[in-house]
């Protein structure tokens, strides 16, 4: 059978093979060639091995970069001189290390502790309208604030109806209807009365007290006021839904207004023909000033809420509150201590702050913050007292902040040690990183299996079975033996804590490889042909980390501890060195590189080998092919000279015997 697809360069396939011959060329030139190829099946197996080969000394290369990282993490200084605070009474204060600084250990005993407090500015109570104030201005100019409908008025908490058209609110079990758009605040008042008498207390009341701008609520029976079912805010806006209520006793009882019922509006415009509330002519636009920070105010686009908004946003160092339960504004400085909350200035073109009570002028009062402090026990068992203008005392034990949480007059204890969590961390990165290099070694560098089956007509039949792809490579082998040596080795100077093993870091005692099963079962079948055996000895990895042991020896001798990782002979420095000469990249300590960066790296060496044994196959491979080529391109052409001859011989034949016909031969 003829194929097309024969070998050859420079002559093509015979295209019609074996007409004067018989005989199927192509055929015999493929198998011909195949057999002088034969040997490049060989040779691109190594090919394929040695590229396989450098893929994973690339992956071992970035395994030991992942430990030069690590190396230098675990070279930084701080890791031993990192100390934890730790308060035996969390609720009244927490303590810290403060960066930089140097603590002191040992045991602090506070006999007692006082909270720093912020300054505070509080507004007049009474500095906005009373409800029943005459309206200046708008459709009810010449009337009284709580004659006109309650929307209309000046409360302090703008009245809504709930969702639907009207409102309700329930005292005393009586549900009453409301309108805060048609209704105003004494119709509500009376409406509520007449049907609280009629219905539940006879003897109740409710009324509006005109000295105080408050409603008061009396009765012979309890008191309740509101139900799920009510709608609308009237309870708020009353001020009767923060009021204590007093229903102990057996009565008469009361409740009485939180503040006025007039008052400043949050939510209304400055220039609503109410004026929000504020007296006069209300507030102006312009600035006011606090602490120097100037504030600017729209009396047509803002309201009291947006300038609160306006002062926390500032950098006035103050946060800005309304309380509607008592309908005040308060001003508490971000900042602890005595210091003043400055408010106005002479450049200052808003009435705002008079016009709030926020003034000394308008009734405002001023609580100063005082200072934090701590009474310590002295070594001598005497005491000292420091003070802080913060909570945050930094000036009470060196090198730590102590937080303070509240008041107290009982002793508790803060006790500062060194802190090993960080560098407890950076050992067990640094094992996770070396363990990870070792471990991809000893699987890229394990044996293959060979197993054998039962004796049969040829005897016993071996088979090797998988094997690591750098098996038998001796230069990675002794690297591994270089690195295993090293961390097992001394460093540091000292004489009882010297190496890793002595702090309880301490390399494998044993490692498990696959073996085969020869051992045959029933029939002489191997039941189990590969199994896991367990060695005596090491595999080059780190066990985990005795934290016990490195404790006891950190405890004991911190100093030599540091010298075996960060010493001129310690870990990171050996270990550094040797792998900037392995990988070529820089190990870069905390002090700096360490190591001169090779020409070429060990790794980098290895990989040069093995392409050049590439280089040298391929060029094998290549003559092969060549020749091959050039062995199929001779016999095509004999074939075809034989075949040409051939057919000339058939030709004269014919030719011969045509004639001899012709004759009469």
């Amino acid at each position: 059978m003829s194929s097309s697809q024969v070998p050859g360069t420079n002559v093509p396939p015979i295209s019609f093979p074996g007409i004067s011959s018989g005989i199927d060329y192509n055929s015999i030139i493929t198998k011909l060639t195949s057999l002088t190829l034969a040997p490049t099946v060989g040779l691109n197996q190594q090919i394929a091995t040695l590229n396989a080969a450098n893929a994973e000394l690339i992956t071992i290369n970035s395994l030991f970069t992942s430990v030069q990282n690590a190396l230098g993490a675990l070279s930084d200084p701080t890791l031993f001189t990192s100390y934890s605070a730790t308060s035996s009474n969390s609720a009244f204060a927490t303590a810290q290390e403060i960066s930089g600084q140097t603590a002191a250990p040992g045991t602090y005993a506070i006999k007692s502790e006082t909270i720093a407090t912020s300054t505070t500015v509080t507004s007049n109570a009474s500095v906005g309208h009373s409800i029943r104030d005459l309206i200046t201005q708008g459709p009810y100019s010449g009337l009284a604030s709580d004659t006109v409908p309650l929307v209309d008025s000046y409360a302090a908490v703008t009245p809504t109806n709930g969702a639907g058209a009207s409102g309700t609110i329930t005292v005393d079990g009586v549900a009453v209807s409301y309108n805060v758009n048609t209704d105003s605040l004494q119709t509500i008042l009376n409406r509520i009365q007449t049907a609280v008498q009629a219905n539940y207390d006879s003897s109740f009341t409710i009324g509006y007290n005109g000295t105080t701008d408050t409603i008061v609520v009396n009765g012979n029976k309890p008191i309740t006021l509101g139900s799920a079912n009510d709608q609308g805010n009237l309870l708020q806006v009353l001020k009767l839904d923060q009021a204590q209520i007093n229903d102990s006793g057996p009565g008469p009882y009361t409740v009485t207004g939180t503040s006025g019922v007039g008052g400043l509006n949050l939510a209304a415009a400055l220039n609503s023909y109410t004026y929000a509330g504020f007296q006069g002519t209300g507030v102006t636009s312009g600035v006011f000033t606090i602490n120097g920070v100037a504030i600017t105010v729209s009396s047509t686009g803002d309201n009291l809420a947006s300038i609160i908004g306006k002062i926390n946003a500032s950098s006035a160092g103050v946060v800005a509150s309304y309380n509607s339960a008592t309908n005040q504004i308060t001003l508490v400085s971000k900042t602890t201590g005595t210091q003043s909350i400055v408010l106005g200035a002479s450049g200052d073109t808003s009435n705002f702050l008079a016009e709030a009570g926020l003034t000394t002028a308008s009734g405002a009062s001023t609580t100063l913050g005082t200072q934090a402090s701590i009474v310590l026990q002295t070594p001598s068992g005497g005491t000292t007292t420091v003070y802080s203008n913060s909570n945050q005392v930094t000036n009470a034990i060196p090198g730590i902040q102590i937080n303070l949480l509240s008041n107290s007059t009982s002793q508790f204890t803060i006790n500062v040690a060194q802190d090993t969590t960080g560098l407890v961390n950076a050992v067990n990165t640094f094992v996770s990183a070396y363990n990870a290099a070792i471990t991809e070694i000893n699987n890229a560098t394990q044996p293959p299996v060979v197993t054998a089956s039962a004796p049969g007509t040829s005897g016993v039949q071996s088979t090797a079975i998988g094997g690591g792809v750098l098996w038998g490579n001796s230069d990675v082998a002794n690297l591994k033996s270089v690195l295993v040596g090293l961390v097992s080795g001394f460093f540091g100077s000292g004489n009882q804590y010297n190496s890793l093993a002595s702090l309880g870091l301490q390399l494998s005692s044993s490692f498990t490889q696959l073996t085969s099963n020869n051992n045959t079962g029933q029939n002489g079948n191997n039941t189990q042909p590969i199994q896991s055996t367990t060695y005596q000895g090491t595999d080059g990895t780190f066990q985990p980390l005795d934290a016990t042991k490195f404790q006891a020896a950190f405890a004991a001798n911190a100093s030599a501890v540091e010298q075996i990782f960060q010493g001129a002979n310690g870990l990171t420095t050996q270990l550094g060195t040797y792998l900037t000469g392995v990988t070529g990249f820089p190990t870069l300590l905390n002090s700096g590189p360490v190591g001169n960066i090779p020409t070429v790296a060990i790794i980098q060496s290895f990989e040069n080998t093995n392409s050049s044994q590439i280089t040298t196959i391929q060029q094998q491979v290549q003559q092969i092919t060549d020749n091959a080529n050039q062995q199929a391109n001779l016999l095509r052409q004999e074939f075809v000279a034989t075949e040409t001859q051939l057919a000339g011989y058939q030709a004269l034949q014919s030719q011969l015997a045509g004639f001899f016909k012709q004759s009469g031969g």
